[in-house]
C-alpha cells in the first residue's frame, strides 16, 4: 500500500463565497491519489454549480447531491460512498496545506495508525489568528503512538470535537461502526470523541497542516446560537455511549471538563433571553445530574454560575454570565471547543 487511495468527504451547504479556493486546495495537493467526495446538503446558492464546474476539471471529484440533512447526514453519506484506505473530512470553506496528503499518509503508514491528529491554524480574511496546538500544551506525547488510555486525564481537551483534524484508517472507522449525530449544531463531537476513545493507536503529529477558516457566517460556528439543545444531546450520547462501553470511570476526568466547559461556553455565548432560559433549564433540570457534571471539573470562572443552575435558580445563573461577559472575561481558551 506505497500509494493508498485517500477520501476527502466534504459536505457542502451554501458555500459558494469560499468553495471553490477550499477545494482548490484539495486538488492542489502534492498527494495526487485522492477522491473527493462532495455532499451537495441542498444548497440554495450556487454551491451545486460551482461543484459540477471543478468536477468538469478534475475527474476525482464526486459530487453527490441530498436534501439539506445538516453536515451530520453528509459525512455519513460520504463515509458510506468512500472506497479509499483512508478517509478525511474537511469543510468547504477552509484550506489545506499543500503538502498535507503527502505528510499524513507518510505519518499513518509509517506508524500504522488508526487515527493521526494534528494541528491547525485560524484565520480571518488574509489575517492569522494566534492558534495553540491543545495537545502540546497540555504536554501530551507528540510525534509518536499512543494508545488513548495512555492521555485519559485529558484526551478530549487535547483531541478537541472536530472531525478535521483527524486523519482516519478507513477500516478501522468501519470496524465501529459509529455515525454523526444528524443535528444541525454540535453534529460532530460524538464521532469525534468516540473514535478517539476506541482507537488502539493514535498520534499527535506536532504539525499545522490546515488553516480554520472564522469568519463564515454560514458555517456551524457562525450559527453556534441556533438550535441551542444539540449540545445537550450529544454530550448525554458520549455519556451513555461511554458508559455502555465501561469507558466512562477510565475517561472521567476530562469528560467531565468538556461537558462542563461546553455547556458554561454555550450559555455564556447567549444573547438571547429565550434561548438562555431553554439552556439553562435543560441543564439544571437533566444534564447537570445526567452528564454528572461536578463543580470540580470546572474552570474557576464559571463556578458561580454552576451553582446557580445546581438549585435551579436560573435568573442568578443569567446575572453570573452577564457579570463575566460585562469584564470581558468569556472567550475561547487555548485548548478550547469551538
Amino acid at each position: 500500500m506505497s500509494n493508498p487511495l485517500i477520501s476527502v468527504i466534504i459536505p457542502v451547504y451554501n458555500a459558494e463565497e469560499f468553495l471553490e479556493s477550499s477545494l482548490r486546495s484539495v486538488m492542489d495537493q502534492t498527494y495526487k491519489n485522492l477522491e473527493i467526495i462532495c455532499i451537495n446538503d441542498g444548497s440554495t446558492d450556487n454551491s451545486l454549480s460551482i461543484l459540477q464546474r471543478m468536477k468538469g476539471e478534475d475527474k476525482r471529484i464526486r459530487v453527490i447531491s441530498d436534501v439539506n440533512h445538516g453536515a451530520g447526514a453528509a459525512r455519513n453519506t460520504g463515509m458510506d460512498h468512500a472506497t479509499g484506505d483512508f478517509i478525511f473530512f474537511f469543510d468547504s470553506d477552509d484550506l489545506l496545506k499543500k503538502k498535507m496528503m503527502e505528510i499524513l499518509v507518510k505519518t499513518a503508514l509509517k506508524n500504522d495508525t488508526d487515527i493521526v491528529l494534528f494541528g491547525y491554524q485560524k484565520f480571518s480574511g488574509s489575517k492569522k489568528v494566534h492558534t495553540d496546538f491543545s495537545a502540546k500544551v497540555l504536554k501530551v506525547p507528540m510525534n509518536r503512538v499512543i494508545s488513548p488510555d495512555q492521555v485519559s486525564d485529558r484526551l478530549f481537551q487535547a483531541d478537541h470535537g472536530m472531525p478535521w483534524n483527524k486523519f482516519y484508517k478507513t477500516q478501522f472507522l468501519r470496524s465501529l461502526g459509529i455515525r454523526f449525530q444528524e443535528l444541525k449544531n454540535t453534529n460532530d463531537e460524538y464521532f469525534s470523541r468516540l473514535s478517539t476513545v476506541m482507537a488502539k493507536r493514535i498520534l499527535f503529529l506536532d504539525k499545522i497542516l490546515i488553516y480554520y477558516r472564522v469568519e463564515n457566517k454560514n458555517s456551524l460556528r457562525g450559527n453556534a446560537g441556533k438550535n441551542i439543545l444539540d449540545c445537550t444531546y450529544a454530550l448525554r450520547a458520549i455519556h451513555d455511549e461511554l458508559k455502555k462501553r465501561n469507558l466512562f470511570d477510565t475517561y472521567l476526568k476530562s469528560y467531565k471538563k468538556l461537558a462542563g466547559y461546553i455547556v458554561m461556553l454555550k450559555l455564556a455565548a447567549i444573547d438571547d433571553p429565550d434561548a438562555f432560559y431553554l439552556l439553562a433549564d435543560e441543564v439544571s433540570e437533566r444534564i447537570i445530574y445526567s452528564c454528572e457534571i461536578d463543580e470540580e471539573y470546572l474552570e474557576e470562572q464559571y463556578k458561580s454560575a454552576y451553582r446557580a443552575l445546581r438549585v435551579y435558580d436560573i435568573p442568578r445563573a443569567e446575572t453570573e454570565f452577564a457579570f463575566l461577559k460585562k469584564g470581558g472575561h468569556v472567550k475561547e481558551k487555548r485548548w478550547g471547543f469551538f
